[in-house]
């Protein structure tokens, strides 16, 4: 928290940044699977929320995947580095205040133009549904778990309907046949999510399919998983551990 604050002494947009949540107080009921809650109080919401979030990024560890949404008084920006540590930034204005700029919730756009931004997109959204899922499992929350996990084959898909659309040239298609609509057939071989076991397993078999899919779409893009793979690794000796 302390790396933190430095950086937020750097824009005097920030009036406050503390802990928040489960990070406040004593810290008892933080476990090794625990992300940092952040409340920063900003007239500038989304602004200072990105830009704090990019500092993170380039000067303590890179970004691995992010979540984010809300409007112009208040914004969650949900970080997970390439070192596993999460990082929940929830920015509010301050009492009684306005937000900078407008009196109108702002509608969030973050999503890249063309089809190399949506797979981009897709990318980011399938590591943190993974990692989140993940550490579900890790807490025995297998029904969270197990939800989060059937979510990644539908990225898979999505990943397989951009690749045929591409190939196509167009999004309308009346008959399936591709070499595309093979991967429904490909995924049912991933084990249901529902131990912790099969959970990280399904995780491993779904990031597999993902990355050849983001191969095809680009042979020099094959993306690093080597952070979500380390934390799958960290799950499974923690339930071997458990057993």
């Amino acid at each position: 928290m302390s790396q933190l604050g430095d950086l937020a002494t750097e824009d005097t947009r920030i009036h406050e940044i503390n802990p928040h949540g489960s990070s406040k107080g004593d810290g008892a009921s933080i476990d090794e699977w625990s992300d940092l809650d952040v409340l920063m109080v900003t007239p500038e919401p989304v602004e200072v929320a990105e830009a704090f979030a990019e500092r993170i990024g380039s000067r303590l560890v890179p970004l691995f995947t992010s979540q984010r949404g809300g409007d112009s008084r208040r914004y969650t920006l949900r970080m997970v580095l390439v070192d596993l540590r999460r990082i929940d930034i929830t920015a509010v204005v301050p009492t009684g205040v306005m937000p900078a700029g407008s009196g109108e919730d702002s509608s969030l756009d973050t999503a890249a133009a063309g089809e190399n931004g949506a797979m981009k997109d897709l990318i980011n959204d399938f590591r943190f549904d993974a990692v989140l899922a993940a550490v579900k499992a890790a807490r025995d929350d297998i029904l969270i778990g197990g939800h989060l996990t059937l979510q990644l084959a539908r990225h898979v898909l999505v990943a397989a309907v951009l690749l045929r659309d591409r190939e196509a040239g167009t999004s309308h298609h009346r008959f399936g046949g591709t070499q595309w609509d093979a991967w429904a057939t490909v995924l049912g071989s991933a084990p249901g999510p529902y131990t912790r076991r099969d959970v990280t397993k399904a995780i491993r078999h779904y990031t597999d399919a993902l990355t050849d899919l983001v191969t095809a779409w680009d042979p020099r893009d094959r993306p690093d998983n080597g952070p979500l793979l380390a934390l799958l690794d960290a799950v499974d000796d923690s339930t071997r551990r458990s057993s």
